[in-house]
């Protein structure tokens, strides 16, 4: 089976394929950082099989594949994303598998066997997705009722138009936001209220989340909690990403930057690289 991993985050990449590596009958064969990499290393070595997560710094998982699809390229696409139960139910579909982050092996095993039996030319009941939108609202107490308004799933691959509104329908349910994070530590799932985030940091190449009652070590990255957290939160720093409602005040730095004051009195650097973009949103 030959695999072309696309993840804009380089230890993403790397975990991913360490944990490919060690399943007997999976050849690398590429690796891309952004969706023209991808669309330029497909027609190049044409894999069988494309780990594609759901956030690319110039295009997002689903266009890809959407373009894959007009332009008749038909890699088995596997979606990787960090939305949990908010994208789930749009995932469970026959024509494309999906993988959570943090990447667990025993989830990653199941899908390579789905796969393998896909590219065989077998398919059976036994081969659809598992219920993981179930498994996941047990975790977190049911389903929150905002998305009942996601469209309804559909099961089967069908004609090239049912396949793009798939696509539609995942597109859809990574626009919605949760009300909550889920993080896992010590062997233990909380569940904090995004509002009472105040910051994500990096902190030895391992993201940190402050909230208003304590901080949590995480695996996710800092881009994938831009696209979770939604409109609320904004990259400031190659290192921050911070909660615009809970900053307390402003304070004019060098260099015609900021330093923000947030609720709980740490301080946050807003770099060049972001200043624009901060300046625009908060109209200063």
């Amino acid at each position: 089976m030959r695999v072309l991993i696309a993840d804009d985050e380089r230890p993403a990449r790397d975990e991913l394929n360490f944990l490919l590596r060690q399943i007997k009958g999976i050849e690398i064969v590429g690796e891309a950082a952004s969706g023209e990499e991808v669309m330029a290393q497909v027609k190049k070595l044409n894999p069988d099989v494309l780990f594609l997560d759901i956030q690319l710094p110039d295009a997002s998982g689903v266009d890809i594949a959407r373009q894959l699809f007009i332009e008749k390229l038909d890699p088995v696409i596997v979606f990787a994303t960090a939305f949990d139960q908010y994208a789930v139910e749009a995932f469970e579909v026959n024509a494309v598998d999906y993988l959570l982050k943090p990447i667990h092996e025993e989830r990653l095993s199941e899908t390579i066997t789905r796969l393998q039996k896909r590219l065989e030319g077998v398919n059976s009941p036994e081969d659809t997705l598992p219920n993981y939108n179930a498994e996941l609202s047990n975790e977190e107490g049911g389903k929150d009722q905002e998305n009942d308004t996601l469209p309804e799933k559909i099961s089967e691959e069908g004609t090239p138009e049912e396949f793009l509104k798939k696509l539609d329908m995942i597109y859809y349910a990574l626009k919605q936001t949760p009300s909550k994070l889920k993080i896992e530590e010590n062997g233990r799932i909380y569940l904090i209220p995004c509002s009472e985030i105040l910051y994500a940091t990096i902190e030895d190449r391992v993201v940190r989340i402050v909230s208003e009652q304590k901080s949590y070590l995480t695996n996710y990255t800092l881009c994938e909690l831009e696209g979770i957290l939604g409109n609320s939160f904004l990259r400031v720093h190659k290192s921050y990403l911070a909660n615009v409602d809970l900053i307390e005040s402003i304070i004019p730095w060098f260099n015609n930057t900021y330093n923000l004051i947030m609720k709980d009195r740490h301080e946050i650097p807003v770099s060049r690289t972001y200043v624009k973009n901060f300046r625009q949103r908060l109209g200063l």
